[in-house]
């Protein structure tokens, strides 16, 4: 007796058919797994342009919040925006005893009421630089009274603002004598105009905030100038967002019942996603 063995198998259209119903199942699953892929990373793409653009807005704010009242002024079609920083503040002595303030005549020195907060800061860069504030190199501080942002009331010109040349205690103690160099302002030999609440300020440098060629770029430690800068302004610099393709920095100065108000923002775009965040900065602007 002889014995065949059966042969089994698949025939060709019956693995064409196979191959055609995979390919039709893995599509249908394709697409499921395709379409939550494709957000996730669109979501993530666009938590990554809110973190560059939010970044660069609180650093901007931040900065503004600490301007010299009525120093914001704003360029280049609302791409420049430019303040002088206070590092600190205080109340001057008008009245004897001690060395008041004067504003007739000539004047080089003057006591605070109480000690200033950055006192050792200040000491510090008095004795490891020269020259002026109005300088880059090497850069000192200046002190501003009274500073209105108008003809003859301007620190960016030199009217309300010089020097800070020394700072020692005072007589009583606690109080902190500066002297300043009366020799820089623009006219006269002292502050030209008295605050109505006896305040002075400490700028330590202008900063500026420039949006072009797709970035935000910070200034700091730059000569001050009258004119304000639209270009690269010199000094230290520090990228703050890149992949900017618009933004826009617009000012409202403040009134007898409203502060100064301050609006910037930014455009960011990556890979077809772009998001916009605008940001508000209230400014106290009484001198």
């Amino acid at each position: 007796m002889k014995i065949t063995a059966q042969q089994s198998g698949f025939t060709i259209i019956e693995m064409v058919i196979v191959i055609v119903v995979g390919g039709i199942i893995a599509s249908i699953i394709a697409q499921f797994i395709t379409r939550p892929m494709e957000g996730y990373v669109a979501q993530g793409r666009r938590s990554e342009l809110v973190d560059i653009a939010e970044t660069a807005l609180n650093h901007i704010t931040r900065d503004v919040r600490q301007a010299l009242p009525n120093s914001v002024r704003i360029a280049c079609g609302g791409q420049c925006l430019e303040i002088l920083h206070t590092l600190d503040g205080g109340r001057y002595r008008l009245k004897p005893p001690g060395n008041q303030l004067k504003f007739t005549g000539s004047d080089t020195l003057f006591d605070s009421l109480g000690p200033l907060n950055s006192r050792a800061l200040i000491i510090n860069n008095i004795a490891s630089t020269g020259n002026s504030c109005f300088n880059t190199s090497p850069h000192r501080w200046c002190v501003s009274i009274f500073n209105t942002g108008n003809a003859t009331a301007n620190s960016y010109n030199r009217d309300n603002m010089v020097t800070l040349t020394s700072l020692v205690t005072a007589s009583d103690g606690i109080s902190d004598l500066i002297g300043f160099d009366n020799t820089e302002f623009s006219t006269g030999n002292t502050f030209p105009y008295e605050s109505p609440n006896q305040r002075f300020y400490v700028v330590d440098t202008p900063i500026s905030f420039i949006c072009s060629a797709g970035e935000i770029n910070r200034y700091h430690d730059y000569a001050i100038t009258a004119a304000q800068p639209v270009a690269s302004p010199g000094g230290k610099t520090g990228l703050l967002a890149n992949n900017v393709t618009a933004c826009n920095f617009s000012y409202q100065s403040n009134t007898a019942t409203r502060s100064g108000l301050l609006t910037a923002s930014i455009t960011v775009s990556d890979s077809g996603e772009s998001i916009t965040l605008l940001q508000q900065a209230h400014i106290v602007n009484q001198p």
